[in-house]
């Protein structure tokens, strides 16, 4: 259930209905409103009134605080993007202020001055342009020069910290030194300033004041005035969010990988019931983004959750971003983590219990895609004519059910009693995790913070083929969310994201399945998810999300995480020696450059981010890991290049032939054998251990010691570290990038009636031609006429024929979909009954000698 909105929220509405109010109670109500964090109602309110506001003679101070209300309200909503809104609020300031500061004239206003100074530092935050900071920093230290006294040391404590962050960034040690010098300046005038002014009995007051101390290593002096701070009544809990995060930013900047212990006896006693996120407040947000690729990415999905289980890093995550693939295993996951979350209190949750549900997901989720669904969508010949005879039920909308059917039901959700009960259907808007031991409505985006076990957010990626922009499911709200390109780059309009109960009545229930579909709705291959009548005039196509973003990293950077986990099992294009010319051979080519290339963006942003320390770690596995390229000498080259030769084992432990191979695994959602899946897992099994071999250089965190376990999926890891070009495991594999037809190419005597079958057909097909060859052709006018008859006929019969047989579909349709209804039905039964059977016998565990 959604709050009942406050007092606040229905006079805001009410202003925006027309009725009026003065500029003092707007003022006030734009206050209260930002304090409730509603930035997007503040904002409407102070826009209904910008022109009394600015033409107002009477108090111009009261105008002047109306104007700076506006620009926070603006840069701070949400509902925004997120450079055009700061953009936005830059211009509202400068219709203010002069903010040239090379100006005589230049502002010396420091709610104004600070205002810019954060701005351009979100700036640096979304685009990792560091002359972005460095004009932060300017203008806080332009702030702080007109006196500390006069805005509380609020200008200036930002200054130091930018300064900080700037002097970690140098490469120069006496300018890093001189940048840390001028820091420490900055809070030593705070402290024997700010102390010394009248106390306001506002939460920032103290704040700031400890702050200085805490970043000149005074924690026990730090302490005091933290108390103070908590000792206030009514504080918001985005109040203590936002120092506990700022005091544990500056311990990392200061500190890099070692938090002072005094430091943190400190930081839990100002916490007091909320200390038991401060381990995870130091380590930073923690984000999971798991891409498409079909099963294949689910099941090398499984391997990374593994190892991050060991190491009890999936307590930290807070946002799991999903495409695709990827969308299929997280929501999975999910709802074996909302059981956990929601049986067990925060401080009663272990390591033991994240490593018992990635067990049961290694199992269970095996156990769903060995039931093939793929050929499932087309066995039932009910479901078949309902397909093709409908229109409000696709094969998209079959893929959803069959996910919650085969997959998500293995998932049972948790009784009062402890009993488990099979849902008939699953809604995602009625997933959302009610914690054990929080209040009701406890809001992970707000909440989290203070727990040890995070909540995490789920997010399901879509593309909408109306814009092409990201669109989002979450258990709270659907749609596009506002962060992209901005509008000078990108003019097309954006379906605004609302909450469930917000929707017209017939989209307040969504299908987890129809969800998931949408996000794995490869096009082409299966009909866009249509939403009609959720927005005026349009109607909503959702297709892959891989289309817009198949890593699922931009949910996680507009969020705020500045710790990235990514598994990618995306399709990685491979280098061709004669690429195809033909009419289709070469648009594919062309897209599967294009693809490869928004990839290879999306990775150097990452690493970029990382390097200039807006990512505090970045953890990165993909499935051509350690695979690197050589680079080819032209004919008859006299300077040959020097190759590194290619060791037969990559530094993960898997041999090199074997991880080509499985970086060409068919991205279906059909069976994979046990061969296939276990080898994916132990792929990122291994590479996630290896890439945290030294955690402080990935993660930026130190880990715990990694609880090993027996996982079942490592019991095919000997047969992926035989040396050999003809290995059973090789075998296997060197057909898993076929669609079709494994099976047959696996057992010999399968290969052996289909050389047979071929033969005869070939031998009835040349005996036929023969035959044919051998009738002489006659024509007579009789034959021309009578072709030119039924020619004149069609043409002009041809609609009301059409319109007999096209009430709701072609021809061709309806021929296809007898097909499918009947013989799609019969021969989706036998594969499920003969061929898949085999072709999981030929990849099990048993027929590797493992059982």
């Amino acid at each position: 259930m959604s709050k009942p909105a406050s007092a606040n929220v229905e006079a805001a509405s009410k202003i925006l209905a027309g009725e009026p109010i003065d500029n003092k109670n707007l003022l006030d109500l734009a206050i209260a409103l930002q304090q409730e964090r509603a930035f997007g109602l503040a904002r409407r309110i102070l826009e209904r009134n910008q022109q009394r506001i600015t033409a107002s003679d009477t108090d111009k101070t009261l105008a002047r605080k109306l104007t700076q209300l506006l620009s926070l309200s603006t840069y701070k909503d949400p509902d925004l993007n997120p450079l055009d809104k700061l953009d936005r609020a830059l211009e509202i300031l400068r219709s203010l202020d002069n903010l040239d500061l090379n100006a005589k004239s230049a502002t010396k206003d420091q709610e104004t001055l600070g205002q810019v100074g954060s701005i351009f530092k979100r700036k640096w935050e979304l685009t990792n342009q560091s002359s972005y900071l460095e004009t932060s920093l300017a203008y806080f230290a332009h702030g702080y020069k007109q006196g500390v006294a006069n805005d509380f040391g609020y200008t200036g404590i930002n200054a130091a910290f930018i300064e900080d962050i700037l002097a970690d960034l140098e490469s120069n040690d006496s300018d890093r030194l001189a940048k840390i010098k001028h820091a420490r300046k900055i809070r030593e005038d705070i402290i024997a300033v700010v102390p010394t002014l009248t106390d306001p009995k506002q939460w920032w007051y103290p704040v700031t004041i400890a702050e200085a101390y805490f970043g000149l290593e005074r924690y026990i002096e730090a302490g005091e005035w933290l108390k103070q701070a908590a000792d206030l009544p009514n504080v918001a809990e985005w109040e203590w969010e936002t120092t506990a995060r700022q005091l544990a930013r500056l311990l990392q900047l200061q500190n890099k990988h070692h938090t002072p212990a005094e430091a943190r006896l400190v930081l839990e006693d100002f916490l007091g019931n909320r200390a038991a996120g401060l381990d995870a407040l130091l380590k930073g947000k923690v984000g999971l983004a798991l891409s498409g690729g079909g099963f294949r990415a689910s099941l090398f999905h499984i391997g990374m959750l593994a190892k991050l289980a060991e190491l009890d890093l999936l307590r930290n995550v807070e946002y799991l971003s999903c495409v695709s693939g990827g969308s299929i295993i997280g929501a999975h996951y999910y709802l074996e983590v909302r059981n956990l979350l929601q049986a067990k209190a925060d401080a009663d949750i272990t390591r033991e219990d994240y490593i018992a549900i990635v067990k049961r997901v290694e199992k269970d989720f095996l156990d769903g895609v060995q039931t093939n669904v793929r050929v499932q969508v087309l066995s039932e010949w009910l479901v078949n004519a309902k397909m093709i005879y409908s229109q409000d039920y696709s094969r998209t909308n079959r893929l959803g059910e069959l996910y919650e059917e085969k997959i998500f039901s293995r998932v049972k959700p948790l009784t009062q009693s402890g009993e488990s009960t099979a849902p008939a259907k699953l809604f995602i808007n009625e997933l959302k995790i009610q914690p054990q031991g929080e209040q009701e409505g406890f809001s992970p985006k707000e909440q989290n913070w203070r727990r040890a076990a995070k909540i995490p957010i789920l997010v399901l990626n879509a593309t909408p083929l109306n814009t092409g922009h990201n669109w989002q499911f979450t258990t709270t709200w659907m749609g596009e969310p506002p962060a992209g390109a901005g509008s000078q780059i990108d003019p097309n309009y954006r379906l605004r994201r609302l909450y469930y109960q917000d929707a017209p009545p017939a989209h307040q229930n969504v299908r987890l399945g129809d969800a998931v579909a949408a996000s794995s709705c490869v096009p082409g291959l299966f009909e866009p998810l249509p939403l009609s009548e959720l927005y005026p005039d349009k109607i909503v196509r959702l297709v892959d999300g891989g289309v817009h973003d198949n890593q699922g990293t931009a949910a996680l950077l507009e969020q705020g995480c500045n710790v990235l986990l990514v598994s990618d099992a995306s399709g990685q294009m491979d280098a061709q020696d004669d690429p195809s010319k033909g009419v289709l051979g070469v648009p594919l080519r062309a897209n599967s450059i294009l693809q490869a290339r928004i990839r290879e963006s999306q990775f150097r942003e990452l690493d970029a981010r990382k390097r200039s320390g807006l990512l505090q770690g970045l953890l990165f596995i993909h499935l051509r890991q350690g695979l690197e390229s050589q680079p080819v000498d032209w004919l008859g080259c006299n300077d040959p290049s020097e190759s590194t030769p290619d060791t037969p084992a990559l530094p993960y432990g898997i041999q090199r032939e074997v991880q080509k191979k499985l970086a060409t695994v068919r991205t279906d959602l059909d069976s994979f054998s046990d061969a296939e899946a276990y080898a994916l897992m132990t792929s990122a099994y291994r590479m996630t251990e290896y890439a945290l071999n030294n955690p402080v250089n990935t993660l930026g965190f130190a880990t715990k010691e990694a609880s090993t376990q027996a996982w079942t999926f490592l019991e095919i890891e000997p047969e992926l570290q035989k040396p050999g070009n003809d290995t059973p495991i090789l075998r296997q594999l060197r057909v898993a990038d076929r669609l079709f037809f494994r099976v047959w190419l696996l057992s010999k005597t399968l290969k052996t009636i289909g050389y047979g079958i071929a033969a005869a057909i070939l031998w009835l097909l040349a005996y036929l031609s023969v035959q044919w060859w051998s009738v002489p052709l006659s024509t007579t006018w009789g034959h021309l006429l009578t072709g030119l008859f039924l020619i004149v006929l069609g043409t002009t019969l041809w609609k009301p024929v059409l319109q007999v047989f096209q009430y709701r579909k072609t021809i061709q349709e309806v021929l296809i979909g007898l097909g499918m209804v009947v013989v799609g039905s019969v021969l989706a039964k036998v594969h499920l009954k003969v061929f898949d059977k085999l072709f999981l016998s030929q990849g099990s565990l048993k027929a590797f000698g493992k059982k």
